[in-house]
């Protein structure tokens, strides 16, 4: 197929239904959640976070929802333009990129984010794909993802 930026984000909106973004949230979610324990293991505190905070965890975890700016605004923000919505601020691109980027794939000592290639075949990597490199970036993407359904 021939794409457009218009039949691009059409296709995306498709994919990125609200049930793919909740997913997607929840596994990320998971991924960062622990990493958090793991840390905590390694500094000797199982138990650093309070009753309260765990409860909060849980409750966001299930609602793919936390206030504030944090990951999972930057998760929205990104969807969103993977969706069709134009670009605010480049700058406020960036910073959500590098949050997501960080939050995931750079580990400690590392000055920059070592990320892997499989995570650009993640709907949240195909997301950030066109968040910084513009839509016609997953064309071939879209491309495998009309071959699957046609089998």
């Amino acid at each position: 197929m021939e794409w457009t930026k218009e039949t691009a984000f059409t296709k995306l909106q498709e994919i990125y239904n609200d049930k793919v973004m909740q997913d997607e949230k929840r596994r990320v979610f998971q991924q960062v959640h622990n990493h958090l324990q793991q840390h905590l293991d390694d500094l000797a505190v199982q138990s650093g976070l309070k009753e309260k905070a765990q409860e909060q965890l849980k409750f966001f975890k299930e609602y793919t929802f936390m206030p504030g700016d944090n990951l999972f605004q930057s998760m929205r923000y990104v969807f969103l333009i993977a969706r069709g919505e134009k670009e605010r601020d480049p700058e406020e691109t960036r910073q959500h990129l590098n949050r997501i980027y960080r939050s995931l794939y750079q580990p400690a000592g590392l000055k920059n984010p070592y990320i892997p290639d499989s995570f650009w075949e993640t709907p949240l990597g195909v997301a950030c794909l066109v968040a910084e490199e513009g839509v016609d970036a997953v064309y071939p993407i879209l491309d495998e993802v009309l071959e699957a359904e046609r089998v």
